[in-house]
């Protein structure tokens, strides 16, 4: 278990491969991910897929999260801004085009990685779900700004239904391509073989042309992410909240 990859011709497949947890991520997980993205990058691939085995992912370990939020703030810190925010910032700089295949829950920090994607595909298993706000959190990822830029807006439904979004509803909203009935996997495999096709030069151009911007505004939004999230976190409402969820886990 772990991070797979698996390299098709120009196309690179990252799967985040812990079932047994649904893909939930911790700091070593992020770390081990951002590896990955840092290997992917060596002038060969033109195009990157990422998906899970069985769920995207399912966002935070909650287990892991909570205990840390129970240690010193600067452990804290360096976790959330080390690991979670350093794992989007670097799908976001990529020089390549990324594709989201979500052929499971993409939940909280599993929502946010596919926000961070240039493309999404959820195939017929497949839905996304805000997630933070339920736990009392922001999204400490950037989900905001990320959710902004692709439907104004949105945002107070997603925090106050906390709907799961389909292949369906997610396209209708300009969040997603649907690949129901089909899977996202071949879907996103498809679209990532017809853009490595162009000219790498040609992609290196479109993908800095697509994403101006977001990098420096990801700068700018992501500290106070952190700030606000540090003590949301730090919070009794927090630390109820997720021993509540943890003690119904346990029950089962």
């Amino acid at each position: 278990m772990g991070v797979v990859t698996d390299r098709q011709g120009p196309v690179e497949v990252l799967k985040m491969d812990w079932p047994d947890r649904h893909n939930a991520l911790g700091p070593s997980e992020a770390d081990d991910i951002g590896a990955a993205l840092d290997a992917a990058c060596d002038g060969r691939v033109r195009a990157l897929v990422i998906t899970g085995t069985a769920a995207f992912c399912a966002g935070g370990d909650l287990r892991q999260i909570s205990e840390l939020a129970q240690g010193p703030a600067e452990m804290l810190r360096d976790s959330v801004y080390g690991s979670f925010q350093v794992l989007v910032r670097k799908l976001v700089e990529l020089p390549i085009p990324v594709i989201a295949a979500i052929d499971g829950p993409a939940i909280g920090l599993g929502m946010d990685l596919a926000l961070a994607c240039d493309m999404r595909f959820i195939g017929e298993k497949g839905w996304m779900r805000q997630g933070w706000a339920a736990l009392g959190l922001i999204p400490g990822t950037g989900g905001v700004l990320l959710l902004r830029r692709l439907a104004p807006g949105l945002l107070w439904r997603l925090i106050a239904d906390q709907p799961r979004l389909g292949p369906l509803e997610a396209s209708k909203l300009g969040l997603a391509e649907s690949a129901a009935p089909g899977d996202a996997l071949s879907a996103a495999l498809s679209r990532a073989r017809q853009l490595a096709l162009l000219p790498a030069a040609t992609i290196a151009a479109y993908v800095r042309l697509e994403r101006q911007g977001l990098a420096e505004e990801l700068e700018a939004h992501l500290p106070s992410c952190l700030d606000l999230q540090i003590g949301l976190l730090r919070s009794p409402e927090f630390a109820r909240k997720s021993q509540e969820i943890l003690g119904t886990r346990t029950a089962r």
